[in-house]
Order: structure tokens, then C-alpha cells, then sequence
């Protein structure tokens, strides 16, 4: 039998909850506003139209006040069903209401009018109309029972005769004791719909602190809800792990007694601000978590807090909504922050460290080095004086060759370790003065071309005859270029060609390298210009070298306030370009890597013929 109940029970459930309109099946508050309209007006409409033919049945036709009483029951299936299929829950509460007025002060013009007992009953029409949540339908109402209260008055004004009171319903039953039971009802229904969305209102609420005060507790954060002054209204329990005090301590006067007096007009400025113009704000602050009271003995320990001040939901009704704050607790990010301004001072110390270490390295190699590069040279020079030359003095010119070129290797070495060495620690000082480009630029060559002979490489160049003057370090430029084309030398196979170029542009002087190479990937092009990187790595690479030219290219480069671009593709070659504006300048600048697949719009220095560099070396 039990379970009989319990089925026809959870079937009557689910055909009331497929009543309530699809618009308000995710919020589950308006769900439960609109299920109880439609069970409320529904029982009622039915309930009277169940009793109706009882009442026929006993009393033959139902007088005036009893139809009234079927008509205002009826009408309220018409409502349920309205809410159900629009959603529009305070339109029927507004339309339930002007009905309830109309029907009250008909009972009140059936039983004596202005003085009937009745009419102090069209104060209920406002109140139900209230559950509208809207001030307009309100007075829509009240304005409906004044307009009602006004015609019952109206007969008396104008000097015409009210119709008689009917004194009875029907027996002992009066229109007076109908009317008040009525009211009562209706009263004791608002009533209980007033208890039941405060309840829900006060669950929901409850659930939102809940969630809030969970979420905050594992951010390791605590949330206060602040009221007049500053005064904390509700803190999360949590509290205790974020400021190391009690929650009690804190509420009330007690957070803004313990923060620190220089942090007091920040805290009640964010709070007043926050509150008026509704903009989160963030704010840190000293909170006193020690015992030491201000004007007594003792040093109090304080702890920096980290407050966001933001005000809950928007202003409505010229009242903004409540303040709240979060805390949370900032010394282990202070701890972390100082432990990592430590270890970048540590890395900075160590780099400038570094840096001294190469150059004086570099500084006290050259000169041994020199003297060995001076006496091998001599040695040379003996050897090949020598009219008949033994056997002996073959060897010895042979080993003097190796000497020089092991020495010449080296000191190329140390000087690239000393020039990077200087860039990195930011002693290069470059001297701007004007100077010959193309001439600076020939020069080069000039100088470069014995050594591209020997490794059976053509050397050209590609400069326009008015070039003309740019202002830079000379020095500087001739550098770069020695670099650039060293490094082509090295990595452009026997009868290969490299072409020295340069042109102006944007106001600058772009100039650089193309060779026919063995160039490089996308990825070795991302990296060559790091200290100590080159191309080919591993025990078995066939280029000697520290990978430090391009470095060294590349941080000129960026002194001078320009930029290195590489363009290569394996087994095509590769080209170097570098741009510099037309006055020099100690400002930092991007170091551009061109995609080994990028067309010829990609290319460093651009042809009227839209070739790019690597297909104008052929």
C-alpha cells in the first residue's frame, strides 16, 4: 500500500513539474516560484469547481456573493496555465492580484459599501502583487484598489441610493464572515509563499557562502564581507590559516583595530571607491598579528596581507551591492620573490664573472701567442732564405708552417672569446664617425681573398659605385664583414662563390654574405647566433671553430642599434645580411631568422628582379 502511495505520489510530482515552463528549468530558484503558482492556483481553481455542484446540488441557484466566489476561483486555473505555457510568472501575479481586488470589493459593495467590513481586504491585492519583485506593478494595483475603493464611495457622493447589503449568503452564513474567511485564507497563503522563497532565498544564499568559503579555502584565501567603516560583517572560517587569528578577533572592529596606521586610509579609500564605482581593486596591507597593542611596551610582528576589494552584483534601486574582500596571506610570495631577485643577482654575478674570466683569459693568451706566431714567422722566413735546403731544414720549415697556423688559429680563438667577452659585459664603446663604406667594404676583400684562395673559393662583391659615406665605427663594420666572410670561407666548398654585397636602404646601409654553401636547417639558422653554438655538433664535425663569429656579428650588429638576418637552405648556401640605421646607437635590436622555405619577399636584401639572395649568387 505504502509503495502503491509512494508511486502515485512521485507520478503527481512529475506531471506538476512538466507544468513549469522549459525557460526556467536551469534556475532553480524561479522553478520552484512557478511550480508553486501553478499548485497553488490550480488546487484552488479545482477545489472550487468540485464543490460547485455540492452547493447547487443543496442550495439551488448560488447567490451573488457565492458566484463571486466560484468566479475568483476559476479564474485562477486560467492563471496557472498562463505561467505554464509563457513562463510569465509576474504578469499572473499581477493579474492574480487585480482579480483578488476586483473580488473583495465586490464582496465589500454587497454588504454595505464604503462601511461594509469587507473592504480593509483590498490591502491584500498590493501585497500579493509584491511577490512581483516590481514597483511598477505595485502601483499598478494599489492604484486599481484605490480606483475600486473610489466607486464604492462613489454613490454617496453623488447623492444616489446603495443597492441593500444582502445580509446572508446562505443560513447562518454571512457576506461579512465569507469575506473575512476568504481574506484569512488568502492572507495565510501569501504568508506561507512569503516563508517559503525566504527559506529559499536563505538556502541559496547559504549554498553560495558555502561554495565561496570552499573555493576560497583551497586558494588559501579567506572571504570577508565588509559594512559601515570597514567593519567585517561575515569571515570565513578559514580566516585563521590566512591571517594567523581567530575569526572572532577579526570581526567587527577588530581587523581594521589590527592593521597598521599607515595602511588604514588605503584600506577605507579602496573600500569607498570600490563601493562606488563597483572597479575590483587589489591593496596590500599590514595586519597586526602579534599581542603588542599600539602605546604598549614590545614590538608587534605583523603579517603582509593581499586584499581584491570588489562589490557583489551590480547597484540596483540607487543601492550598491555588498563589499567584500579576499585575503590572502603574501609573505611565502614575498619569500619567493626575494629567493628569486637572489638567484637572478646569483646568475647576474655569475655571467659578469664569466665574462672577466674570458677576457682575461683571452688577455694574457695573446701575448705568448705573439711571440709564438713572431718566431715561427721567423722561422718561416729562415727556411725559405736558404738556397739548398737540407733535408733537416725542410722539417724544421715544415713544423714552423704548422706552428704559425696552429698559432694563427688560436689567437683567432682567444680574440672572437675576448670580442664576445666584451659585448656581454658592455665595454665595446663604439666611435660613430663617417667613413668610406664601399672602401671599408673592398677592403675586406682585399683581405680575405688569399685565404678564399687557398680553399679554392671565388671571392666578388657586389657594390654600387656610390655607396658613399656612412656614419658608424668603422672598425666596427670591418669586423662584421671579416666574420661573415670567414665564416662563408669555411663552410663553402672547393669551387664554390661567395659574393660580398651591400646596398642602401630605409636611410641605412644593408650589407652582408651569399654564399653557395652547405648552409642550413630552419633549426641550426634559430641557434648559430648563441655563444659557442655551430651548426654541426658532436666529436665528429669537419669545421674547426668555437661557433663564436655569427655571436660576435650579431652583437655588433645590435650595437650599432640594427640586426642580423639569415636566409639558408641545405646544400643552396646561405646569406647573411646585415642592416644598420644611419646613425649609430647603443640600442638593443632583434637578431630576424628567415625561414629556410621562405620565398623571395622573405629575403634580407631585396632585387628590383624579386630574386632572393641565394639565387642571385649564380
Amino acid at each position: 500500500m505504502m509503495s502503491v502511495f509512494a508511486d502515485l505520489l512521485r507520478h503527481l510530482n512529475a506531471s506538476v513539474d512538466a507544468l513549469v515552463h522549459s525557460s526556467v528549468a536551469q534556475d532553480a530558484a524561479q522553478f520552484r516560484r512557478q511550480r508553486a503558482f501553478i499548485v497553488g492556483h490550480l488546487a484552488g481553481g479545482a477545489l472550487a469547481l468540485a464543490a460547485l455542484p455540492m452547493v447547487l446540488a443543496l442550495h439551488g441557484p448560488a447567490p451573488l456573493p457565492l458566484a463571486l466566489v466560484f468566479a475568483w476561483a476559476t479564474s485562477q486555473i486560467p492563471l496557472a496555465m498562463m505561467v505554464s505555457r509563457s513562463g510569465e510568472l509576474a504578469r499572473a501575479q499581477t493579474i492574480a492580484a487585480v482579480l483578488s481586488a476586483t473580488f473583495f470589493a465586490g464582496l465589500a459593495a454587497l454588504s454595505g459599501g464604503p462601511a461594509s467590513p469587507v473592504l480593509p481586504l483590498l490591502l491584500l491585492a498590493p501585497l500579493e502583487a509584491a511577490f512581483t519583485s516590481s514597483r511598477r506593478a505595485v502601483a499598478g494595483v494599489l492604484v486599481w484598489c484605490l480606483a475600486l475603493g473610489a466607486g464604492l464611495w462613489l454613490p454617496s457622493l453623488l447623492g444616489v441610493g446603495a443597492p441593500a447589503p444582502t445580509a446572508q449568503v446562505a443560513g447562518w452564513l454571512s457576506v461579512e464572515t465569507l469575506a473575512l474567511a476568504l481574506g484569512l485564507a488568502l492572507a495565510t497563503l501569501l504568508a506561507l509563499r512569503l516563508v517559503t522563497e525566504l527559506r529559499a532565498a536563505q538556502r541559496q544564499t547559504d549554498t553560495a557562502r558555502a561554495r565561496q568559503a570552499r573555493l576560497a579555502a583551497h586558494g588559501g584565501q579567506a572571504v570577508a564581507e565588509h559594512g559601515e567603516g570597514g567593519r567585517i560583517v561575515t569571515l570565513t572560517p578559514n580566516a585563521r590559516t590566512v591571517t594567523g587569528l581567530s575569526p572572532e578577533a577579526l570581526i567587527g572592529e577588530g581587523f581594521f583595530a589590527r592593521l597598521h596606521v599607515a595602511d588604514r586610509p588605503l584600506f577605507l579609500k579602496a573600500l569607498s571607491d570600490t563601493a562606488a564605482d563597483g572597479v575590483a581593486r587589489d591593496i596590500a596591507l599590514r595586519l597586526r598579528t602579534g599581542d603588542t597593542r599600539p602605546g604598549e611596551a614590545g614590538i608587534a610582528g605583523y603579517r603582509t596581507l593581499g586584499l581584491s576589494i570588489l562589490r557583489e552584483g551590480g547597484q540596483h534601486d540607487g543601492k550598491a551591492g555588498a563589499v567584500v574582500s579576499v585575503l590572502r596571506d603574501l609573505e611565502p610570495v614575498r619569500a619567493l620573490e626575494a629567493e628569486r631577485d637572489a638567484a637572478l643577482a646569483r646568475a647576474a654575478a655569475a655571467e659578469e664573472a664569466r665574462s672577466r674570466f674570458l677576457a682575461t683569459v683571452s688577455h694574457e693568451l695573446r701575448t705568448p701567442l705573439n711571440a709564438i706566431l713572431g718566431f715561427s714567422d721567423l722561422l718561416r722566413q729562415t727556411g725559405a732564405q736558404a738556397p739548398d735546403a737540407t733535408p733537416e731544414l725542410a722539417k724544421t720549415r715544415e713544423y714552423a708552417e704548422l706552428m704559425h697556423a696552429s698559432g694563427a688559429h688560436l689567437l683567432q680563438v682567444v680574440n672572437d672569446m675576448l670580442d664576445m667577452a666584451r659585448i656581454e659585459a658592455d665595454q665595446v664603446r663604439l666611435v660613430a664617425e663617417p667613413f668610406d663604406a664601399r672602401a671599408c667594404l673592398d677592403g675586406c676583400r682585399r683581405m680575405m681573398v688569399p685565404e678564399a684562395d687557398r680553399a679554392g673559393v671565388r671571392l666578388s662583391t657586389d657594390i654600387p659605385q656610390d655607396l658613399g659615406l656612412f656614419v658608424g665605427d668603422s672598425r666596427a663594420c670591418r669586423q662584421i664583414v671579416l666574420n661573415l666572410v670567414a665564416n662563408a670561407v669555411k663552410f663553402t666548398p672547393e669551387g664554390g662563390r661567395i659574393v660580398l654585397f651591400a646596398r642602401r636602404e630605409n636611410g641605412g646601409l644593408a650589407f652582408g654574405v651569399r654564399d653557395t654553401g652547405i648552409g642550413m636547417s630552419a633549426e641550426d639558422v634559430a641557434r648559430v647566433t648563441e655563444p659557442f653554438v655551430q651548426a654541426s655538433t658532436g666529436l665528429a664535425r669537419s669545421h674547426e671553430g668555437i661557433g663564436l663569429g655569427l655571436a660576435v656579428v650579431k652583437g655588433l650588429a645590435e650595437l650599432h642599434g640594427g640586426r642580423l638576418t639569415l636566409d639558408s637552405r641545405p646544400n643552396e648556401g646561405t646569406c647573411a645580411s646585415v642592416f644598420l640605421p644611419a646613425r649609430a646607437a647603443n640600442a638593443p635590436a632583434k637578431v630576424a631568422v628567415l625561414d629556410q622555405t621562405a620565398g623571395a619577399a622573405a629575403a634580407p636584401v631585396s632585387a628590383e628582379d624579386g630574386t632572393t639572395p641565394l639565387q642571385r649568387i649564380a
